[in-house]
């Protein structure tokens, strides 16, 4: 019975470490995701899309290159491991060419409100091909934050979309990095998140440059808007994603993904450091439904915390 106690002990011990390891790696996610839109922004005023796309890229491949290197030997190379890597390089290309598409056709404002149904469908996917449970819980919080998100936009949303393609593009955006989200957790504790991300920038690397666009542009990118490039690879596909990848270690992709929907409130706090860009009360409203809503999904794990600490003591 002792035993059972002790087993027990070291098993609770280990959930919480983990959960709190996942927190962790899901906060640096969001704050990576936060700062990411800013250069990215400042990057497309003087370039088109793919190109800064291909070049984000290249500077996050390189971002990864050495701590791929070391972890090289943490990784089981198989054939499975590789066609995953290479679904989800297609994943993440899918993802980035729709949102260029979305934003020729709409607004940015409709396209991130339609872009947050990836939360959505991540968690749809994860619960039909890797058996996450998802409470009703969860579900209510995701509602939460959607709400939160569109009452944040209501002072400056607009539905005026000259062609239904456009929401198509949105979708197939979501669509593209939920299905990185599953097969990323697939694979996770058989491949180095490092690794993995650097599969998958070379991939879409290649798959990029077939485009005429890019390497017709490419070489005309002056300085200063590589040095943006630059900036937003180390927060978003380096940084933002390697910290993403590492919160499904210890993270379910319901949990993960409700702590990141946390970083369009970041982008605005940073929008406004950076634009001058005042927040509307609409705006302060929906980042606190969204707080509210994240914090609100921990409680039962936090209260059971609380109680092995009193137990302990």
């Amino acid at each position: 019975m002792i035993r059972l106690q002790i087993h027990k002990s070291a098993y609770d011990n280990y959930s919480v470490n983990n959960q709190t390891k996942g927190i962790f790696f899901a906060l640096l996610a969001v704050l990576g995701g936060g700062l990411y839109a800013i250069p990215y922004r400042l990057s497309l005023e003087t370039a088109n899309a793919l190109p800064v796309i291909w070049g984000v890229f290249l500077c996050a491949f390189l971002f990864s290159l050495p701590g791929a290197w070391l972890a090289r030997h943490q990784t089981k190379y198989s054939w499975k491991i590789a066609g995953i890597a290479l679904a989800t390089s297609l994943a993440g290309v899918l993802g980035n060419y729709s949102i260029c598409q979305a934003l020729n056709l709409a607004s940015p404002t409709l396209m991130v409100l339609l872009m947050r149904s990836e939360v959505i469908i991540a968690m749809i996917l994860g619960w039909m091909f890797l058996k996450e449970f998802v409470t009703v819980r969860i579900f209510t919080a995701v509602v939460l934050i959607l709400a939160g998100i569109l009452v944040m936009k209501l002072d400056s949303l607009s539905f005026e979309i000259k062609e239904w393609s456009a929401i198509l593009w949105a979708f197939s955006a979501a669509f593209g990095f939920a299905s990185m989200q599953v097969l990323a957790k697939s694979i996770i504790h058989e491949i180095h998140p490092q690794v993995l991300n650097v599969f998958r920038l070379a991939i879409g690397l290649a798959l990029l440059w077939c485009v005429e666009e890019v390497r017709s542009d490419i070489p005309a990118l002056h300085i200063s808007e590589w040095i943006w490039i630059a900036m937003a690879a180390f927060c978003g596909p380096f940084w933002g994603r390697v910290a993403f990848t590492y919160t499904l270690r210890y993270l379910t992709i319901s949990k993960a993904n409700i702590i990141v929907s946390f970083a369009p409130v970041m982008t605005l706090l940073f929008e406004f450091l950076v634009f001058g860009t005042l927040i509307s009360w609409l705006e302060t409203l929906g980042g606190a439904i969204m707080l509210a809503a994240i914090i609100w999904i921990f409680l039962p794990g936090l209260s059971t915390n609380a109680e092995m600490a009193e137990k302990l003591n």
